[in-house]
């Protein structure tokens, strides 16, 4: 997400989505144009990383909602979609996390502690 108010933020965009792929390179990524409701006019410019990078690319306004139930309508398809296909090692480990059930580990831990014998310490 960018504000078209601040090109800085633009202008980071870059930096932010080479950082993205180097830790989830496969992720679904939407680029997202924020506070059109400010100038109406930048939905009229040309915002070229969306399309260098083939991303698909919104212009919304939080203040006033525009556009916003459809990106979050086509971000939650885009990442069941990606959740149903992906062969991601880091969301086969987040999949696992899930589903890992921390009271039925500790109790499993408790368990084999009590039928563990303490080691005997050697007398001197």
């Amino acid at each position: 997400v960018f504000d078209v108010q601040r090109k800085v933020t633009y202008k980071n965009l870059s930096s932010w989505y080479r950082e993205l792929r180097e830790f989830r390179p496969e992720i679904p990524c939407i680029v997202v144009a924020n506070k059109i409701d400010a100038d109406m006019k930048v939905t009229q410019k040309s915002f070229n990383f969306a399309r260098k990078f083939s991303l698909p690319f919104y212009f919304v306004s939080a203040a006033d909602g525009t556009n916003v139930v459809k990106l979050f309508n086509d971000a939650i398809r885009l990442a069941v979609a990606y959740k149903q296909n992906s062969g991601d090692f880091m969301d086969q480990v987040l999949q696992e996390l899930e589903s890992f059930d921390l009271q039925k580990a500790s109790e499993d831990l408790s368990d084999k502690e009590k039928s563990c014998p303490e080691e005997d310490t050697p007398s001197a």
